[in-house]
């Protein structure tokens, strides 16, 4: 299939898919987790956030919490989480109107709602979280590229290059925050592991937007960019506990991909790959099989996974998340590339587990390092924004507060991705779906 006749046809069903589930027909009140006791500890990293109406309002708020924070003291580097109701450009203009010329600052945005230790902010209009960091401990680099000047590979190299080196550091960080926009990222990673090898984390999140409309963009510097790629290179000696779970069971379904171009799956075990599937989802998708047509809200709950092995034997999982059944082929659109010889695996998953997967896989960044609760400096966290939908409203704000139940009092801010990039010991990094991760600074 043409990649362009692709790109418009997922572009065009998304569309379809926002307007059936995210279009309210009133405005959500705000919501937000209840005061805590406990303060959460600030010394050399502060975070703020809003819920205000305007770009101006709530950058100038969360900035403010955030300074305040900080003592005054003005980051070195700020990571920003927005929803599509504020004008990036706007809101890097106001930061560097109040943080000053030498901060770097990365952005992203955000589908639905933004993550705090102060809980899950949803806004009548739009919603905005930042942390700055001012520790000597930490030093964060940012770099970035335009998708529609040089291919994505390319992008990864140049923006790779421009972190390292605004950084002021010599050598390769110990670890690499990515916010890309979605549709690239494989190549984006390539890109980037040609400049830094593949034992080198890429942890991260691609841009969201509560239409997705492909509305997202992601803020690099004085950078705005609607497809793009923005990277933070971090270098510091602190531990880094770091860790991701998709928050699915395993089934006996297995297969092997004879036929695959890109993100079309087209064959499982010689046969159509939509007959394959829907049988292993015991007849859930009859009716898209016949008809054809979008199955992303049910397919949240039935993802495949590409099972990966790496230099030592180690066997992981990459999910992807199934979107359009297409006709007459019986072929399936993905949201990560697939390729003919892949072995998958069916999973399933129900909502419950997608919440609670907060808890345990913060329990899983802190091991992974022997850090306790509460001793963390800061954290960075990424939650996928179709798990998300697939979590009722009501239950929803229980996510950031689980994560911080195991986490601690310490400053962290997160954002609803449309695909996530997780790290693989012994293989190297991957675009994958439906994830949520954490990495945790000590």
């Amino acid at each position: 299939m043409n990649k362009k006749i692709l790109i418009g046809l997922i572009v065009v069903i998304v569309v379809v898919v926002g307007l059936i589930v995210l279009l309210p027909k009133e405005k959500k009140p705000l919501e937000v987790l209840p005061p805590v006791e406990k303060p959460v500890k600030t010394e050399d990293v502060g975070y703020g956030w809003s819920v205000k109406d305007t770009a101006r309002e709530a950058t100038e708020e969360a900035v403010a919490m955030m300074k305040e924070k900080l003592e005054e003291k003005n980051p070195n580097y700020v990571l920003l989480w927005y929803t599509i109701a504020y004008n990036p450009t706007e809101i890097k203009d106001i930061l560097r109107e109040l943080l000053g010329p030498n901060v770097q600052i990365q952005g992203n945005s955000s589908a639905v709602a933004v993550m705090s230790p102060d809980g899950y902010h949803l806004g009548p209009v739009g919603s905005l979280a930042i942390m700055g960091i001012a520790s000597d401990k930490v030093t964060i680099g940012v770099g970035g590229a335009s998708l529609d000047e040089m291919t994505p590979r390319e992008a990864g190299r140049k923006a790779i290059q421009e972190a390292m080196a605004n950084s002021g550091k010599e050598g390769n960080p110990r670890f690499i925050y990515i916010t890309a926009t979605p549709g690239q990222e494989e190549g984006i990673l390539l890109g980037i592991e040609d400049i830094i090898g593949t034992d080198i984390p890429i942890i991260g999140g691609s841009a969201g937007d509560e239409t997705l409309q492909g509305k997202w963009s992601n803020i690099a510097n004085d950078n705005v960019s609607v497809n793009g790629v923005v990277l933070g290179a971090v270098y510091t000696d602190l531990k880094i506990g770091q860790a991701h779970e998709f928050g699915y069971m395993k089934t006996v379904k297995q297969g092997i991909v004879t036929r695959a171009e890109g993100r079309t799956l087209y064959e499982i075990d010689e046969r159509p790959a939509a007959e394959v599937y829907n049988e292993w989802a015991g007849n859930h998708f009859a009716k898209e099989l016949a008809e054809g047509g979008m199955i992303l809200a049910e397919a949240t709950f039935y993802p495949i996974a590409k099972i990966v092995k790496g230099e030592k034997e180690q066997t992981y999982l990459c999910v992807s998340h199934p979107g359009i059944i297409n006709l007459p082929e019986k072929s399936i659109t993905m949201f990560t590339d697939i390729e003919t010889g892949d072995e998958i695996m069916l999973l399933h998953g129900n909502w419950e587990w997608l919440v609670n997967r907060a808890q345990s896989t913060a329990r899983l960044a802190m091991r992974s390092e022997n850090i306790s609760s509460g001793e963390g400096l800061f954290a960075f966290y990424t939650f996928c924004a179709g798990t998300l939908l697939a979590i009722p409203e009501g239950e929803r704000a229980k996510v950031p507060s689980l994560l911080r139940d195991e986490i601690g009092d310490i400053p962290f801010v997160g954002g609803f991705t449309l695909g996530e990039q997780i790290f693989m010991p012994g293989v190297g990094n991957r675009h994958a779906n439906l994830v949520n991760s954490l990495a945790i600074f000590k």
